[in-house]
């Protein structure tokens, strides 16, 4: 079950996106002319297959790539990758804060915000601990943390736990969950598990062509019975190997 806030306006409107790795429209682009939006307090999953856009389109929103066209209009943002990125050599609660420090940021305040943050999560006693110390998961966690610490309104989120075990994997889907219905934040998550895009989404988009140019779209219905979710999880899957068989 999703509770989540009544507020619905858009802080993230794409319109018209067109890009290639080689900056020019004369190759076949990756995206063109993508539009979507995401709504306040909304969990939204991009799901396809290797290679369909939806990791550039997460490097595009986090402003690590240019489109050669389009307009992205977006509220401020949080960006976590793939890996965790945690340095070793540094604390817990030097990583978290490590954003803060680069950009010259109030250390003293923000110290504070991150150890309310570990402790608000139950992870308090982990501030002095080395990511040596910790299990993938519990980097995964740290690295949410220092995530969150940028405040940004909209979470981008690429497979962050594409590399865990299930049983930790499936973990840290209830943690994330609990996370973002505490903090009221949005999130665009990218994966290619149907499960977890339907556990933890408000909205399922499908990479349904390619070049990506719209998404086939699924909505995830509140308090849904298992032979509902079943249905949901074959028609999603139906739409994934679909564009797959295309590409064969």
């Amino acid at each position: 079950c999703h509770i989540r806030g009544l507020i619905k306006m858009d802080i993230l409107n794409v319109s018209n996106l067109t890009f290639n790795y080689n900056n020019n429209l004369e190759n076949l682009p990756i995206l063109k002319n993508l539009s979507f939006n995401v709504k306040s307090n909304e969990l939204v999953s991009i799901i396809g297959g290797s290679g369909c856009g939806k990791s550039t389109i997460i490097k595009l929103l986090a402003s690590i790539e240019k489109p050669i066209q389009g307009d992205i209009v977006i509220n401020s943002i949080s960006y976590m990758p793939q890996s965790d990125t945690l340095l070793p050599w540094k604390t817990i609660l030097q990583n978290i804060l490590l954003p803060i420090e680069i950009e010259k940021g109030d250390l003293i305040k923000e110290k504070d915000n991150a150890l309310n943050l570990l402790k608000r999560f139950n992870l308090l006693s982990y501030a002095d601990k080395y990511p040596k110390e910790l299990s993938g998961g519990m980097k995964q966690r740290i690295s949410l943390i220092r995530t969150l610490m940028n405040k940004g309104e909209l979470l981008l989120l690429d497979e962050p736990f594409s590399a865990l075990d299930a049983i930790t994997r499936e973990d840290l889907q209830k943690w994330l969950l609990d996370s973002l219905n505490s903090l009221q934040k949005s999130m665009i998550f990218i994966t290619h598990d149907i499960d977890e895009a339907i556990f933890l989404s408000d909205r399922i988009l499908v990479c349904n062509e390619k070049p990506l140019s719209s998404f086939k779209e699924f909505k995830v219905p509140k308090d849904t019975t298992f032979e509902e979710t079943a249905k949901l999880k074959k028609e999603i899957l139906k739409s994934v190997k679909g564009v797959e068989d295309e590409k064969i």
